[in-house]
């Protein structure tokens, strides 16, 4: 009788570019997700924009500034929930639109992750109407805050 090894807990992320810089293992699974937002922004530029307001780099002083946890919450909707990217562009827009409004980055980031609770079941039933309410509930909380 052989004696196989159960795996256990979440798969291994692969964050090589970020073990480097971050003490831990989940400090560089959240920067792998910012990094990802990072790209996913710099892509889709042309369809958002005030991006600086969420990154902004100065290649002449060698400085980055972001909102690293609304920008983990986008890259964790683009790679953990594999949103389409328009939805990401939709929220991503929303969220600027509350940081223009005055919103803290700690509010946006609770509004974006109520989001992604609402969207996983939602993919996994699209039909239902409680979950359809459900994520309108959420995207109109993070449509208000930017108004």
């Amino acid at each position: 009788m052989e004696n196989e090894k159960r795996k256990r807990g979440r798969p291994r992320i692969d964050a090589h570019l970020s073990e480097a810089t971050a003490p831990s293992r989940r400090q560089a699974v959240n920067e792998k997700y910012l990094f990802d937002a990072v790209h996913f922004i710099s892509v889709a530029a042309t369809e958002i924009p005030d991006s600086h307001l969420l990154w902004h780099s100065d290649d002449a002083t060698k400085t980055a500034k972001g909102r690293n946890g609304i920008l983990e919450q986008i890259g964790r909707m683009l790679e953990q929930d594999h949103a389409p990217q328009l939805d990401c562009i939709y929220v991503t827009n929303l969220a600027i639109q509350a940081v223009k409004a005055g919103h803290t980055t700690r509010e946006i980031e609770k509004a974006i992750r109520e989001i992604r609770k609402a969207l996983k079941p939602l993919t996994a039933d699209p039909e239902d109407k409680t979950l359809l309410l459900a994520m309108g509930r959420a995207v109109n909380a993070l449509d208000k805050m930017g108004q």
